[in-house]
């Protein structure tokens, strides 16, 4: 039988971020409102952190990762698991489900009605990418430079 996401963060553990660092981590329901609460979790502590300087960049990739988790990753009845570090030169958000589909960066069409979330993710974080996990499905995850901008750009 296969396992599940639990509320247990002893069973995330070992796939969470690295140990350096702080780190904060929050079970959603696969809801419709979840990226929406998850975007307000992420954005509520890095501003009680004081990790401000990306947090436009981070507010809108973990909108769009929580919801490519919600639509097309966590299966029904599964959760979604948030994560976020403030590691040595960098910021990071995980996001991590239950489903066995490995996201793919599309290019949409012009009229394309949906498809540009990990475009966006693309042009807004330093780097991104996809991880197994030790139990099933995987993590996505995004890592933002403290000083700069999209891609190394300074700002």
């Amino acid at each position: 039988m296969a396992s599940r996401l639990t509320n247990e963060a002893t069973d995330a553990t070992p796939d969470l971020l690295p140990a350096p660092g702080r780190h904060r981590s929050m079970l959603f329901p696969r809801r419709r409102t979840t990226p929406r609460t998850a975007r307000n979790f992420v954005v509520a502590t890095l501003t009680e952190w004081g990790e401000t300087s990306r947090l436009d960049d981070m507010r809108l990739c973990a909108s769009e990762l929580v919801t490519n988790a919600v639509l097309h990753g966590a299966p029904v009845g599964r959760l979604v698991l948030v994560c976020v570090g403030s590691l040595d030169d960098q910021l990071r958000i995980e996001v991590h489900d239950a489903g066995d589909d490995t996201p793919i960066r599309r290019d949409p069409g012009e009229s394309a009605p949906d498809g540009r979330g990990l475009l966006i993710v693309s042009a807004m974080a330093d780097i991104w990418g996809v991880k197994e996990r030790t139990g099933p499905g995987k993590c996505v995850w995004a890592a933002f430079d403290r000083n700069t901008g999209p891609q190394g750009d300074t700002t």
